[in-house]
């Protein structure tokens, strides 16, 4: 199995024994220890500083220190993945995942609000959760109403109690009673690609020159997030003033997707007891295509499962399979080269 580059010999062999000593023991893992599972267990390939954020958070939860942060990064760069990882280790009440372009605020239209979430978790365990929520972005950009509403302020307006880890009221809905939810000790992760903040710095970016602008091309290699940014993207200031700590998350690369789809063709391989081979150039070809159009990994795995599947369908009880990839162009440059 993977394992991050940030480990010496010896840490792993520290770690894998505290691991395995304490297996399923998540809450008790040290920082190390929860940065080594989820590369190994975990299966989480490269983004080192964001897995290692996403330790020291889960670690500083459970000793009762809750916080707030930010996660932004291109689609497919494994946002998401890291939670799903932390979440499958440590259980659904726990680690509450919640896509937030989904959300309204109380008393609006919609089905999802912050009550619903917490109607969802045993009561015991609403004071205690790390609410994890995907699609921030979209949460956060304006949303107005024909009356002149910003549904987006009212939701923020929500959010920044929870945020101040107050004791929150929700009132009765559809004939259920109303309940109290205590945040003091509620962590929440906001993640998104908030690619259109990258666009606004690109054209922000100084001018040179005679009067001409040259604009840096902003991206998350070389940009960083600042809670300024995220106030002029719409984000309310006294909650942007909450986040502890805001990770930016680089594309992942050509080798990244390569050792991720083998890890993929690997568990499939496993769960169908079959032998399951790729061609290494076909593997490397899908993944430069990924990376030049942005795809991510998620577009990678949906590929492979597209390939296996027509293989299955011809022969659904083979030991083995073996995959091959050749681009939509194929023929043309066939025909293109024959004499």
């Amino acid at each position: 199995m993977p394992i991050s580059p940030s480990f010496t010999l010896n840490d792993v062999s520290g770690c894998r024994m505290a691991v395995d000593r304490r297996i399923n023991k998540i809450e008790n893992f040290t920082p190390r220890e929860i940065e080594y599972l989820l590369h190994t267990r975990g299966g989480i390939i490269g983004q080192d500083a964001a897995v290692r954020a996403a330790a020291l958070i889960v670690y500083n939860h459970f000793e009762d220190r809750p916080s707030i942060n930010l996660f932004c990064g291109p689609t497919g760069s494994g946002k998401t993945e890291i939670w799903r990882a932390i979440q499958h280790e440590y259980g659904d009440c726990n680690i509450v995942i919640q896509d937030a372009s989904t959300l309204s605020a109380e008393g609006w239209k919609g089905g999802n609000k912050i009550s619903t979430i917490f109607r969802a978790v045993e009561p015991e365990r609403r004071g205690h959760i790390i609410l994890v929520l995907d699609e921030a972005d979209k949460l956060l950009e304006p949303q107005y109403g024909s009356n002149g509403t910003n549904y987006s302020d009212l939701l923020q307006n929500q959010l920044l109690k929870m945020c101040d880890h107050d004791t929150l009221f929700f009132g009765d809905e559809n004939g259920g009673k109303g309940f109290f939810a205590d945040c003091s000790g509620v962590s929440v992760v906001f993640l998104g690609a908030f690619s259109r903040l990258l666009e606004h710095k690109s054209k922000q970016s100084g001018s040179i020159g005679f009067g001409t602008a040259i604009h840096q091309e902003c991206d998350y290699g070389n940009t960083e997030i600042t809670a300024e940014d995220l106030i002029e993207y719409g984000m309310r200031a006294e909650l942007a003033g909450r986040i502890n700590r805001i990770i930016c998350m680089h594309p992942l690369t050509v080798d990244d997707l390569v050792r991720i789809s083998q890890q993929e063709i690997y568990r499939i391989g496993y769960e169908m007891h079959s032998n399951i081979d790729i061609d290494p150039g076909a593997l490397t070809m899908l993944a430069r295509v990924a990376v030049k159009k942005g795809l991510g990994a998620r577009w990678m795995k949906s590929r492979i499962c597209l390939m296996l599947d027509d293989l299955i369908y011809e022969n659904p009880c083979a030991e083995e399979y073996h995959l091959e990839y050749e681009p939509p162009d194929a023929d043309d440059r066939r025909q293109a080269m024959a004499p």
